[in-house]
């Protein structure tokens, strides 16, 4: 198996609020400063810097009160999430080299490891989608990952039963359409890479309006 060097966050968790607002700055400025190399990714560092804004004014508002602290929290978590979906996308470009990522303002691990398939998909939550009689489905952007599928049956002990409806999808893209009214289904997401598919997600039920 081929040996590579990725993007790394080297953040434990959102709750470090100074260390994700300077890892998201460092991005930001990284990508802005590589628009050829970096010319899909600016939309997203675009609105990285909104979202990094927002958070640089909480924590200058910072006044040790609860509500003040949660709203750090909660917006450190929506930056912690567009750096995970971010740096998916860098790995797609650098495709192993360590010198195109760190370009990208992200570290590298410093050993190259081998390229795994990516991790189990977590379901987050399903929604009506935007049509009747569809599904919207939200997860978590899981690392490595470059594509996902959306499989669906009514029998979920039945391995062979699931259906594959949708494939390839983004993580911002998983929604079925055209399911049946008033019949209730399971949901489950794989994410996969150029090297397999992960484990799929626990199955989820959902009931189509």
């Amino acid at each position: 198996m081929k040996k590579t060097f990725f993007a790394v966050l080297h953040l434990s968790s959102y709750k470090e609020s100074v260390k994700v607002y300077q890892l998201a700055g460092r991005v930001i400025t990284a990508i802005t400063n590589n628009p050829v190399l970096f010319k899909d990714l600016t939309s997203r560092a675009e609105k990285l810097n909104t979202e990094n804004s927002k958070l640089d004014g909480l924590i200058r508002a910072k006044d040790g009160s609860k509500p003040k602290n949660q709203a750090i929290e909660d917006q450190s978590l929506v930056i912690f999430n567009l750096l995970k979906e971010l740096i998916i996308e860098v790995n797609k470009i650098a495709d192993g080299d360590k010198a195109t990522i760190l370009l990208s303002g992200f570290d590298s691990n410093t050993e190259p490891s081998e390229h795994e398939i990516p991790d189990r998909t977590m379901i987050k939550r399903i929604v009506d989608g935007s049509t009747l009689h569809s599904a919207k489905i939200y997860i978590d952007a899981v690392p490595y990952a470059d594509r996902y599928k959306i499989q669906i049956t009514k029998t979920p002990a039945d391995e062979s039963s699931w259906e594959t409806v949708l494939d390839p999808a983004s993580v911002y893209g998983l929604e079925i359409e055209n399911l049946e009214r008033g019949v209730e289904i399971y949901i489950r997401v794989i994410a996969g890479n150029c090297h397999g598919w992960g484990q799929a997600s626990e199955a989820v039920a959902f009931l189509p309006r």
